[in-house]
């Protein structure tokens, strides 16, 4: 039994050292010797019989073996720093400020928010703020408890999940379409104004199915806009065609300002992306709220 319970501590103690950021930090959160913490995370790896991080002296990376049981571990802790709570006031525990998620306003607006409002119906105790993201930087990320977005993103001080792809494709405005030549196939892209937001890179390039035959070319854009809404801003002002997420254009071809060039054609999706700060102190409920969108995307094209 004691063996059992100091397994659980240091599943715990592993958790508090990825949300830290690492050894020295949970330590000096702790108030425990670095070496006590390495020790004890060496001892669980063994008895696991899997390596949970990659240390190196100045960072650490969570393993796949590490990130599969890494939510589990962290509510071990919430559940650990609740208990301690609940003895010192003796009430049910609520959060003194809301969870923060932080999303486009797009992807709220359509997606979130009915899974947010089910979370929130099932957690009394528990509120969340919704706040519009359009540009993710490092502050950005640190001013939210979970973050969703869409591929590509780098994320220097936290990590990150696939929990979905988005529908992906071909658009240009009513005006454009009507002063340029038809667009058959993908091939006749290559003779048009193309616009590209600058994460969509050049080296990954265009690629369409129909019917089991593929189709990839690499665009070489006139316009290159630092954000998705920049791109369909620019698309929509007649500036050329640009490939984008279907919900993002769903408005503007109901009003007839857009139009889908190959809407019998499949374009590669983008990957939808959760977003987990590392931060010294998690409110409760984090964890939940994560496995929660996790379960409801379950990697589904959306």
């Amino acid at each position: 039994m004691q063996g059992e319970l100091r397994q659980v501590a240091d599943l715990a103690l592993f958790a508090k050292i990825v949300q830290t950021g690492g050894i020295s930090r949970c330590a000096a959160d702790l108030g425990m010797e670095r070496t006590t913490i390495s020790r004890r995370l060496g001892a669980l790896e063994k008895t696991l019989g899997v390596k949970l991080l990659n240390r190196t002296p100045k960072h650490i990376s969570v393993t796949d073996a590490g990130r599969r049981c890494l939510e589990q571990c962290e509510q071990l802790l919430e559940s650990a720093l609740n208990a301690q709570s609940l003895a010192v006031v003796g009430s049910t525990i609520a959060n003194t400020a809301p969870l923060v998620i932080g999303a486009p306003p797009d992807i709220i607006d359509r997606y979130l928010e009915p899974l947010l409002a089910v979370f929130e119906a099932e957690n009394s105790g528990l509120t969340i703020e919704r706040r519009p993201v359009t540009i993710w930087t490092e502050e950005a990320i640190e001013s939210v408890d979970l973050g969703i977005t869409l591929a590509p993103i780098k994320v220097a001080s936290g990590w990150t999940n696939t929990i979905a792809q988005v529908r992906q494709s071909i658009f240009a405005s009513v005006d454009y379409v009507s002063h340029h030549r038809p667009i058959n196939t993908p091939f006749d892209l290559e003779a048009h104004d193309c616009i590209r937001e600058s994460s969509d890179n050049e080296r990954h390039p265009w690629r369409f199915e129909q019917n089991g035959k593929v189709s990839t070319i690499t665009v070489k854009p006139k316009y290159v806009v630092s954000s998705l809404l920049e791109a369909r801003e620019a698309t929509l002002a007649g500036l050329g065609i640009c490939r984008l997420p279907q919900y993002l254009c769903d408005p503007y071809l109901r009003s007839g300002r857009l139009v889908d060039l190959m809407p019998d054609m499949e374009s590669t999706g983008r990957d939808v992306i959760v977003i987990s700060p590392r931060q010294r102190q998690r409110k409760t409920g984090t964890a939940a709220l994560r496995m929660h969108l996790e379960a409801a995307f379950g990697r589904k094209i959306i």
